[in-house]
């Protein structure tokens, strides 16, 4: 009895690591995202492409850096309403390990094409490879789907009211090592020009 009482825990809590909600992976006209400098610009054609990708970390982690992929990628529109990402449903995407009826974390980062197509999660600490990356802000919300009750949940909005994602973000250039390798050789100089006076 002990044995088979066991063996029924040990399957609810496998079932329960592969379990997947849903979210709702698309922007609205209040959510746009945009690239450059001062956020000049949507993220359309003719403009850099973009990929973008959904993170997540258990519930109110508030270190943009301990998020982790959550298996979903979108991508800038082609159409003329620009700033839009394709690749979202308004149906629902499932994330796997993201229970229905359960609260998480999360946030968008997005990329220029030149960094590759697949999400590096050394470009959370350290962005390099590329000419443009941004991260969005935290939301939080609770995955849609069916509930251990059999009931349904709508897909969460990852883009929209509190606490999802309540704006766009700015995919920002990324300076490149030369670059910065200046910015430190000049600060160094700084320093030491007012050492001597």
């Amino acid at each position: 009895m002990k044995k088979l009482a066991a063996i029924l825990c040990l399957a609810v809590l496998a079932t329960g690591a592969f379990a997947q909600g849903l979210v709702k992976f698309s922007n609205n006209g209040s959510t746009l995202v945009s690239f450059g400098p001062q956020g000049a610009g949507a993220a359309t054609t003719p403009g850099p492409t973009f990929y973008y990708c959904l993170l997540t970390a258990p519930l109110g982690t508030t270190d943009p850096t301990a998020f982790t992929f959550a298996g979903i990628y979108a991508t800038n529109t082609t159409s003329t309403t620009g700033g839009r990402l394709q690749g979202g449903s308004n149906l629902g995407v499932t994330v796997a390990g993201w229970a229905a009826g359960t609260s998480r974390s999360f946030e968008v980062a997005g990329w220029s094409i030149d960094g590759g197509t697949a999400w590096n999660s050394a470009w959370l600490t350290a962005p390099s490879g590329m000419s443009y990356f941004g991260l969005s802000g935290i939301g939080q919300g609770i995955a849609g789907g069916t509930d251990s009750n059999g009931g349904s949940i709508p897909a969460l909005a990852v883009f929209g009211a509190a606490p999802s994602i309540t704006s766009g973000f700015t995919v920002t250039p990324v300076p490149e090592p030369g670059t910065m390798a200046l910015a430190g050789l000049g600060a160094a100089a700084l320093l030491i020009f007012r050492r001597r006076k």
